[in-house]
């Protein structure tokens, strides 16, 4: 009887051990889950501010456009035979107009430069978009801040920011014309920075995010369709 009452407690005491580690595996696997979804939940969050951002920059540009003007003819006063009569002469050759779209075509600007006597004619030679000075990059900063995460704000013990924004200007480039906006975050986690002591060397204090957006600006091309959108450049 002694022999067996021994192996009971033998068999007891080896099972405690056991016992911590599945515990230990458990908690580990619990706080991995919770602060990963955690992490996920703020990621999009981070994505959502990234895209208002490229978004704004890439609203920010300014529509341009290059017009062919004949003038036509103006209103005169002619003379024959000791009459006078009202009539119509040209108003001299075509010339070109560079200027916004909104005040030329949207606000109908072009008629300045028509004549009043009718005959002339307009006609879109170029349609093109710009951004002028740091007006892409301060607006994407503005709406990037008001749509930071709040799990990543410095209240909540993390942090989120922009680390660099592309403006795609250049005609040529099939990314044109856009707006990319590269953002990174961290959160501070809750359950898994506990397993900084059970795995010394290991910082679990912090869950990293990154994400990538681009905003197009759209514009009319020369037959009136939307010109087709900027290649991706977040691959």
């Amino acid at each position: 009887m002694l022999t067996i009452s021994k192996y009971q407690r033998d068999q007891r005491g080896s099972i405690l051990p056991i016992m911590a580690v599945v515990i230990i595996i458990l908690f580990a696997v619990s706080a991995i889950a919770i602060d990963f979804a955690r992490r996920n939940i703020a990621a999009e969050k981070l994505q959502t501010a990234g895209d208002a951002a490229s978004l704004a920059g890439a609203m920010s540009a300014t529509r341009y456009v290059k017009l062919e003007i004949d003038p036509g003819k103006y209103k005169t006063t002619c003379h024959r035979n000791h009459k006078s009569y009202p009539c119509c002469k040209s108003c001299g050759d075509k010339f070109t107009v560079t200027g916004k779209e909104s005040e030329l075509i949207d606000q109908k600007g072009y008629k300045d430069y028509l004549c009043n006597c009718g005959g002339g004619s307009v006609k879109i030679l170029d349609r093109w978009v710009e951004y002028k000075g740091n007006n892409a990059e301060n607006a994407a900063i503005m709406f990037f801040n008001l749509n930071k995460p709040r799990e990543m704000n410095s209240a909540q013990g993390g942090q989120s920011a922009i680390n660099d924004i592309k403006i795609f200007s250049n005609r040529s480039d099939p990314r044109y014309p856009s707006v990319l906006v590269r953002s990174t975050g961290k959160i501070k986690t809750i359950m898994m920075n506990s397993l900084n002591k059970l795995f010394p060397g290991v910082d679990f204090t912090y869950l990293n995010a990154s994400k990538c957006s681009q905003g197009g600006s759209f514009y009319y091309d020369l037959n009136g369709r939307w010109h087709k959108a900027a290649e991706e450049g977040c691959d």
